[in-house]
């Protein structure tokens, strides 16, 4: 039996063809992890599948392979123009989510030595930083939106900026439409590690004060939580929750599916 690392329940419309294709899987290999399938023409909605770890592992670019250390920012992402976007030389989707990829997405930011985050005048840049990185993984959570809650280009007609308080609210809002599910600090970790990408976000409850937001990582849960990338106050590549929210309540965690 294959090594099981999650679990899919069937949805109207899916065959398992397409799960296998969602989930870098060949049909074979989805097969093998669910023995209880008999005819694979004839599937319930809400049955609920093993899904292996492929053993085909996708692929960096051969030109981004080993590129990215998480110390040297990459090029294309430095502009000091934050609420703008920029162009990272190496972008993911959701048909080819592995934990090599989503690191070295991470790693090309650099946001420990990277200008672009860094705390200037007592602004800090933990939501640029997670657009960023949501944007390079076409899963973006945004900084720029409509009154509607829908995804804009930077200051397009009818577009404001989103501070902190705000993402915390769109996702909790409009999260699941686009691809954004709640989970808990253990399920964030486990979908780092799977290559989807994982928030952290707190909400400040006090007015006029900001929130925080984190990348979760692949990586490990240690005692102080699940590994993040962050920028904020502090900046880092390699860290914890506790490292960048200390022993503050009420965080909420999301993965994109």
């Amino acid at each position: 039996m294959p090594q099981i690392i999650d679990t899919h329940e069937i949805q109207p419309g899916e065959t398992l063809s397409k799960i296998a294709s969602r989930f870098n899987l060949s049909l074979e290999e989805l097969l093998a992890a669910n023995p209880q399938i008999i005819n694979p023409d004839l599937i319930m909605i809400g049955e609920v599948l093993n899904i292996p770890d492929s053993e085909t592992e996708p692929t960096i670019p051969t030109e981004f392979e080993g590129e990215f250390d998480g110390i040297h920012p990459a090029p294309g992402t430095t502009s000091l123009r934050r609420a703008s976007l920029i162009l990272p030389p190496l972008t993911n989707t959701a048909s080819n989510r592995r934990r090599n990829i989503y690191d070295q997405v991470l790693n090309q930011f650099a946001v420990g030595n990277n200008a672009r985050y860094i705390s200037t005048g007592g602004q800090t840049f933990c939501n640029i930083f997670s657009w960023d990185v949501t944007r390079a993984m076409g899963a973006e959570i945004p900084h720029w939106i409509n009154a509607a809650g829908k995804i804009k280009e930077p200051a397009s007609s009818g577009a404001s900026e989103v501070n902190v308080n705000g993402t915390v609210g769109w996702i909790e809002h409009f999260g699941v439409e686009n691809g954004w599910v709640r989970t808990d600090a253990a399920g964030a970790q486990a979908a780092a590690n799977q290559g989807k990408p994982a928030v952290a976000m707190r909400k400040n409850p006090v007015p006029g004060r900001h929130g925080h937001i984190a990348m979760v990582r692949p990586g490990s849960i240690t005692g102080r939580g699940p590994a993040t990338a962050q920028a904020g106050s502090s900046n880092f590549n390699l860290g914890h929750l506790k490292d960048g929210f200390g022993e503050l309540p009420d965080i909420k965690y999301f993965k994109h599916e």
